[in-house]
């Protein structure tokens, strides 16, 4: 109870930002597809690539492409975005896909949802904050701690009477009503919270990271975005995707490589987290190698949808709803926690006068 209590006002953010995360995907798009389409006329042409990437770098001309990503959507609209390295800061752009011009500052719900993310892993509005990422992975691993705990305290009210333990009663007060609240919502959400923990740590501790890679038996992923990884220029870029030509189906994610290595371009969009992946050798022009989502082991699959399982995505619209509900009840746990303790002690101090 006191660590739950120690830990009350983070679990209540992460869980609170992690809820209005769940659908920020959504939201974004619905405003992008209308300010992109304000630039449309029946003349209008999508610029290619190339084209894109060199205008982004004229807008920043001290930046360097680490990653593009293009989107289908409908009407022939296309998201594209572009991750970049500018002034030894990483940063995420939006682009027009008619003027090659950055709108990600005039899209309003990307401010707020760069912000909720951003509070959700590191309790910070200004960027990383390693301090906040630890605080975040300890309060996650609180979280597994305090969920198991308290089922495993619950599971003989469970045994002796299965239904009538998950139920509330809504005409109870005080401590036994914040008791009956905490406790039922606790046992219904309980896979999705463990879920959301244990996938979570995955962008919280490398040795994690590697751990469940090589539990997994899948090849070891690196996130460095340091001076080793080239920079893509806007002719490497376009003749990347005129390799890939009629293979990739659907949406795309460009990733450049560290010196000497060959491209990746991710692509297809059947299902979330389901893409096939290109290796690419620019300097022949030719495939090296493709890797193809359905002939992956479990386990592959499992670590590439690691982000699909930690939303819900991996469960489509439901699960999304679902991993939504189980984070803002973990608000709903930290309150009703620290309401039960509060209570409790006042009764002790009580009792003793």
């Amino acid at each position: 109870m006191v660590l739950g209590l120690v830990f009350c006002a983070i679990i209540v953010i992460v869980g609170v930002s992690g809820a209005l995360y769940s659908y920020a995907d959504d939201i974004r798009d619905y405003e992008r597809a209308k300010y992109i389409s304000s630039y449309k006329t029946p003349n209008s042409k999508a610029l290619s690539i190339e084209e894109i990437s060199a205008k982004f770098l004229e807008q920043k001309p001290n930046a360097s492409i680490r990653f593009l990503s293009v989107r289908n959507a409908k009407e022939d609209l296309r998201y594209i975005g572009i991750s970049a390295v500018e002034n030894d800061k990483y940063g995420y752009c939006e682009i027009n896909q008619y003027t090659g011009g950055i709108i990600t500052d005039s899209l309003k719900s990307d401010k707020f949802f760069t912000a909720v993310m951003t509070l959700h892993r590191f309790l910070s509005f200004d960027g990383v904050n390693s301090v906040g990422k630890n605080i975040v992975a300890v309060t996650t691993i609180t979280i597994i701690v305090l969920s198991i705990g308290g089922f495993l305290l619950y599971l003989p009210r469970l045994k002796r009477n299965f239904f009538k333990s998950l139920k509330i009663e809504l005409k109870a007060k005080g401590y036994k009503f914040l008791y009956q609240l905490h406790s039922v919502f606790g046992v219904f959400t309980l896979i999705f919270v463990l879920i959301m923990c244990f996938t979570g740590l995955w962008w919280s501790y490398e040795w994690y990271r590697n751990f469940l890679t090589k539990m997994a038996g899948a090849e070891k992923i690196s996130f460095a975005t340091g001076e080793k990884m080239a920079s893509g220029s806007p002719k490497e870029l376009q003749k990347i995707v005129d390799i890939a030509g009629e293979t990739i189906s659907g949406s795309y994610f460009i990733r450049v490589p560290f010196n000497g290595a060959p491209y990746e371009l991710s692509y297809g969009n059947d299902r979330y987290g389901a893409y096939n992946l290109l290796k690419i050798d620019l300097q022949n022009e030719k495939i090296v190698s493709q890797e193809l989502y359905k002939d992956k082991s479990t386990g592959q699959k499992f670590i590439q949808n690691m982000y699909a399982l930690h939303s819900g995505q991996f469960f489509g619209e439901f699960g999304k709803a679902l991993m939504c509900i189980s984070s803002l009840s973990m608000a709903l746990f930290g309150i009703s926690g620290a309401m039960m303790f509060y209570r409790r002690k006042r009764k002790i101090k009580t009792v003793k006068v």
